[in-house]
Order: C-alpha cells, then structure tokens, then sequence
C-alpha cells in the first residue's frame, strides 16, 4: 500500500513540474501562462512523496526507493506527454488525491 502511496505522489509532482515548462503547458491547456505556482507545488510533492517511504522502509531503503518511484514516475509522465498529453489535465489532480487519501487511511 505505501509503495502505491508513494508512486501516486511521485506521479503528480512530476505532472507538476513537466507541466511548468511552457512547451507542455502548450500541449495540454493550448496556450502558456506563468506556472511557478506548479514548479514549487511540484517539489513540494517530491518533498512530500519521500515522507511516506521513510516511515515504510526506513532511511536508507526509503530514499532508495523513493529515487525508483520517482524514475518510474519520471517515465510515466514523459510516455503519457509524448502519446497522450491532453488527460494530464485531470489524471495527475485523481491520483494525488488517491495518494493523499491512502496516505491518511493508512
């Protein structure tokens, strides 16, 4: 379950970020618009992202693995912009509320 947590939340801080650049912005909404509110919420996840694998494997192996969630993330998101962008706009909100809500029922 926490591994899920994590890669939920390791999934919208990547939306996040990849969406502050205006190329994506472009390719999602149609137009670019000053994003530095999604560049620091984006990091703010990753920051967030990495509390539940300590508290699940400890230190060390929870870093380990949050690093390979945020690869898998990573990859995830740059598929889903290269063949279909457009979704980003409503999956990346759905699975940081999953993320958020089985982080607090767990």
């Amino acid at each position: 379950m926490k591994a899920l947590i994590v890669l939920a939340l390791s999934y919208a801080a990547m939306a996040a970020v990849s969406l502050s650049m205006a190329r994506h912005q472009e390719q999602v909404y149609g137009k670019a618009f000053p994003a530095m509110a999604l560049r620091l919420g984006g990091w703010a996840l990753l920051a967030v992202a990495l509390v539940p694998a300590i508290a699940a494997w400890g230190t060390s192996v929870g870093i380990l693995a949050w690093l390979g969630f945020l690869t898998f993330a990573a990859l995830a998101i740059g598929l889903q912009m290269t063949y279909a962008p457009q979704p980003v706009r409503w999956t990346a909100p759905a699975v940081a509320l999953l993320g958020a809500v089985g982080w607090v029922l767990a």
